[in-house]
């Protein structure tokens, strides 16, 4: 294989080489401007910002579920390097493994090819883990210093987040200067769009507010949840809330239907609905994605089905109760339960590693924010639609966005939900708030029960300082029917206010409000 090789292969995945207006032209690109989701996520702005900068080589990860907009993303990257950092056109690569045309490619030879080359390169795998070998590939070229002499910039794309966690872990010490630049050590998670990204999408007033008043930093936000914590509520914030108080209730009701993903917020802002389809075709990919984890596909519907149960959500496993699981499951013993070879443990891992879920542990008696492993686990989804698709797929639901409508209105639902939006909010908080090299996320966000629940423990660390935040969500116009012991924040409807009674403080600040500083 020569460079020319390489070129006609891949030439028709990368318009750029050939034509200087391709990204009026691109389909992707094309779909952005027409989309009321102008802003690119954050996570453009910490790549282009760091991935251009000379002389700094080596492999980052991008992790993220299927349809959440990774290959945009890496086409708007790619886009702002040619057209706004000067990159030449003919140093970008593009390979798309998921394409059947690629499926015999030899990966170690098109590094090498690529590595003789001159410049500096920068190379985009996308959807890797479609290929079981790629990881081992550039641990290889990484040994045989191809990547640091020959001026590589790779980054890596994946759904399947075990098998990228697996692979991470064979790259250990070898993701090279490039990754240093990078959040997470270079590991990075694209997530369906936060309640804040949505607000500053779809509301320009709203977004020119949070620019303003300097609403966005982090350092900011950070500083008005800790105020929050010590029984203060900041100006800022309820300036914030009480400029904005119905919007974001109205724009909040939206989200529990619509969820993050970018083409749900885009099709429902813009057509009032959500094709049917996508719902569809999200589950059916998480589900056939777990065979490439090793897994069995009609299992993982089964766990599915069992996960998104309606009292499920927000709730423990209840793993204690054998029965609960071996309904579902292929592979039981004469009794009906799960045979000890059915590894659920294996299951819950790989739909934990997609993003789509998320399943904390009880802290321990030390209060210090150290897991109990061994005690039972809470069930959150990491965002609405998703939940929405699973059960709607499952159940063959053929008006997907009517059945979720419904399912909204039920009795008990909405908070639930609520509960497990705020938790897909919190644990991702640590990232958001300071650049680390990893992050634990079982020790960001705990439950608690001594004598009564707390539904979040959130634990922290920025400038060197720890600090462990008790937060109940109560989604209702009356939060104080149930009003926890202790020093809580208290999410709620409606409700901005500190409230001290004997050795209790509790501060009460609308979920809207709150979700905006994350």
């Amino acid at each position: 294989m020569n460079i020319e090789d390489v070129k006609t292969l891949l030439d028709s995945y990368n318009p750029w080489w050939r034509d200087k207006e391709w990204s009026q032209n691109h389909p992707l690109l094309r779909a952005v401007r027409e989309s009321i989701l102008q802003n690119p996520p954050r996570l453009f702005y910490h790549i282009v910002n760091s991935l251009p900068k000379q002389g700094y080589y080596g492999i980052v990860t991008i992790r993220g579920p299927r349809r959440v907009g990774k290959t945009t993303l890496i086409v708007r990257i790619i886009d702002h390097l040619i057209s706004k950092s000067g990159i030449k056109p003919e140093n970008v690569f593009y390979i798309p493994l998921d394409y059947k045309k690629l499926e015999s490619l030899n990966l170690f030879d098109l590094f090498y090819v690529t590595a003789q080359l001159p410049e500096e390169k920068y190379i985009f795998l996308d959807e890797a883990s479609m290929r079981r070998d790629w990881a081992l590939v550039l641990k290889n070229l990484v040994d045989a210093g191809l990547v640091e002499k020959g001026k590589l910039k790779i980054i890596v794309t994946g759904s399947h987040s075990m098998d990228l966690a697996e692979a991470v872990s064979k790259l250990s010490d070898r993701q090279g200067r490039l990754a240093s630049l990078f959040n997470l050590g270079g590991n990075l998670f694209h997530v369906p769009l936060r309640f804040v990204e949505i607000l500053e999408a779809i509301r320009p007033d709203i977004d020119d507010y949070l620019r303003r008043y300097r609403l966005r930093k982090p350092r900011e936000r950070f500083n008005i949840l800790l105020q929050l914590w010590h029984g203060t509520i900041p100006k800022a914030l309820e300036d914030f809330y009480n400029e904005f108080s119905e919007l974001l209730n109205e724009i909040f009701e939206d989200y529990l239907l619509h969820g993050g993903f970018p083409k749900t917020v885009d099709q429902y802002h813009r057509e009032g609905t959500i094709e049917p389809s996508f719902y569809h075709d999200l589950a059916e990919l998480v589900i056939s994605d777990s065979e490439n984890a090793g897994l069995k596909p009609e299992n993982t519907k089964r766990v599915l089905e069992f996960l998104t149960e309606h009292e499920r959500l927000s709730s423990l496993l209840g793993l204690e109760k054998r029965e609960n699981i071996g309904k579902h499951v292929t592979g039981v013993d004469e009794e009906g339960f799960p045979s000890a070879r059915f590894g659920f443990g294996k299951y819950l891992e790989y739909l934990e590693t997609t993003k789509l879920f998320l399943f904390p542990y009880r802290e321990d008696s030390s209060q210090t924010c150290t897991p109990n492993y061994r005690a039972d686990r809470k069930v959150y989804v990491m965002d609405p639609f998703p939940y929405y698709a699973f059960k709607a797929h499952i159940h063959n639901e053929v008006d997907p966005l009517g059945f979720s409508k419904k399912l909204l209105s039920e009795p008990g639902f909405k908070g639930r939900l609520v509960e497990s939006v705020v938790a897909a909010h919190l644990v991702m908080a640590q990232q958001f708030f300071e650049h680390v090299s990893t992050v634990d996320y079982h020790k960001v966000l705990l439950y608690s029960k001594n004598e009564k629940e707390t539904d979040y423990v959130l634990c922290l660390s920025r400038k060197g300082e720890k600090h462990r935040i008790l937060i109940e969500s109560k989604y209702r116009e009356n939060a104080r029917r149930e009003v926890p012991e202790g020093k809580k924040i208290i999410l709620t409807k409606n409700k901005l206010e500190v409230v001290e009674e004997e050795e209790n403080m509790h501060i009460y600040v609308p979920v809207t409000a709150f979700l905006a500083l994350f």
